[in-house]
């Protein structure tokens, strides 16, 4: 972490800085060898402000159980726990397949590059995409600066207040204005360099369905959601107020399904272009019914990445604290 100057960061309107860099992206606003990206939002400063909110000594778990989508969604490898006895009294332990993305998740900047300009974050060519430490991107350049001020957007529960149609198994999105006055009616405000928590209702949706329910809408083709908005006004709403990582409980951040050959989506526009990390699959009913009973909607977020040089993705390993 490191003290940053807000007010020279440039605008979403201003991007790009950097001569060549593709429109709407924020290579070179760090430096060519950045490898963190927004998370160069998150200041000493801004650290001990966070601590500050720790008033109840509440903690919150953020990470979804190791295996709790049965079967694993998108087709992936599910995971397999064994113990390894050692002797009469010890024991070890394996997980066999496990897929740093089949549950709660940080996306890494090498999981997903810009299919048009054929490069991840910050210019990076799909060449240095590679295991061990000389990748061109990894998530261990992140394990010990994931922390700071967090912020809970609690989408699901202003449209369930209002009366509103929310349908989170189904395809849908969330814009920017809603996501505003979501966070009017909570009394919460977004300051730079916030870890930003939406909740979209579909993990405890997902955890009501049968488990014929669950294998129904497993295959990647078959997986709905809702999501943020797939638009210029969210990328830009989110890089203005200079979010440094958005995680929620959905699936894939925006909304399910999305044609992987389509430049307007968020995985494409927000990982190789802005550097934000995406969080996807979080566990936020616990947190955002506590939020909701004592009106408190800031906390402190420690997440820890997994240290695997050249990491792809990486369990969050994330509390909120209150």
């Amino acid at each position: 972490m490191k003290t940053i100057d807000f007010s020279k960061i440039p605008t979403f309107e201003q991007l790009p800085v950097k001569p060549g860099a593709p429109p709407e992206s924020a290579w070179g606003v760090f430096g060519d060898d950045d490898k963190l990206g927004c998370l160069n939002f998150l200041t000493p400063e801004g650290l001990v402000e966070a601590a500050g909110s720790v008033q109840a000594g509440k903690v919150f778990r953020l990470d979804a159980k190791v295996g709790f989508a049965k079967p694993p969604l998108f087709g992936r490898a599910a995971v397999s726990h064994r113990i390894v006895p050692l002797g009469p009294m010890a024991n070890d332990d394996l997980l066999d397949n496990y897929n740093t993305q089949e549950g709660s998740q940080w996306d890494g900047f090498a999981h997903v590059g810009h299919i048009r300009h054929e490069r991840f974050y910050n210019g990076v060519p799909a060449s240095a995409i590679q295991d061990g430490p000389s990748s061109g991107h990894s998530v261990h350049h992140w394990i010990d600066k994931f922390a700071g001020r967090g912020v809970l957007i609690d989408a699901y529960g202003f449209r369930k207040a209002h009366g509103r149609p929310v349908k989170p198994l189904e395809s849908g999105s969330y814009s920017a204005a809603e996501l505003d006055a979501a966070l009017q009616w909570q009394g919460a405000t977004l300051k730079p360099g916030s870890i930003l928590l939406v909740r979209t209702g579909w993990m405890e949706e997902y955890e009501k369905l049968t488990p014929e329910g669950k294998q129904a809408i497993a295959p990647f083709d078959k997986v709905k959601a809702m999501g943020i908005e797939r638009s210029t006004e969210i990328v830009a709403w989110l890089w203005n107020h200079r979010v440094a990582a958005i995680g929620t409980d959905c699936p894939a951040v925006e909304p399910l399904p999305f044609d992987l050959g389509d430049e307007r989506a968020l995985h494409y526009r927000l990982l190789p272009l802005l550097g934000l990390p995406l969080g996807e699959l979080f566990v936020l009913a616990p947190l955002a019914e506590d939020c909701a009973r004592d009106r408190r909607y800031e906390f402190l977020v420690v997440s820890v990445p997994i240290y695997v040089e050249g990491g792809i993705a990486t369990p969050p390993n994330a509390v909120a604290i209150k």
